[in-house]
């Protein structure tokens, strides 16, 4: 993809992040359509508020892609998340989300591959991540990358559990 730029996320960006967060969120669960549980939780999980403290949060870092000045993805690397299977903690993927126009392109590999680069440089060993088990097209992106499926985790949202893969990956 031409003009395509890949860069750590500042706090100029947080209003963009908060609406492709909001929109590539709703995208995946909402698969049945709109819930007001659904409402609720993309409209105060992902706030500039959050999103300013994520990308001031030092066991956390959030890389953009963007095109011409417009943001078409993001990943996050929480460094200090505990994997539902392990006592310790160590750094999760805890988003990689695209806009679904720009699916396809590469760009959901070049900020995964960027994120693993990150991790052998701190001289980590491992990844882990969840993944909803109804998006397959994730699940499959994943296992593509040397993902393994390790478990399952579920998401709770009101009184709905929603289930996801827990998938981990040795980095060295």
């Amino acid at each position: 993809m031409e003009n395509l730029n890949i860069r750590e996320a500042d706090l100029m960006d947080v209003m963009n992040l908060a609406v492709l967060k909001q929109q590539v969120w709703i995208a995946t669960y909402a698969l049945e359509g709109i819930r007001n549980e659904f409402s609720v939780y993309a409209l105060t999980e992902f706030t500039p508020e959050n999103l300013r403290e994520d990308i001031i949060d030092s066991n956390k870092l959030i890389y953009i892609a963007e095109t011409d000045h417009h943001i078409i993805g993001c990943v996050q690397i929480d460094f200090n998340s505990k994997c539902p299977l392990k006592a310790e903690k160590g750094p999760e993927i805890s988003v990689l989300y695209i806009l679904e126009r720009f699916t396809g392109m590469g760009i959901g590999q070049l900020l995964l591959d960027k994120s693993f680069k990150l991790c052998k440089e701190l001289d980590l060993n491992s990844v882990w991540l969840t993944v909803y088990h109804k998006n397959e097209r994730a699940i499959k992106f994943y296992l593509k990358n040397n993902f393994k499926e390790s478990g399952k985790t579920y998401f709770e949202l009101v009184n709905n559990r929603y289930e996801n893969r827990i998938m981990t990956r040795k980095i060295r």
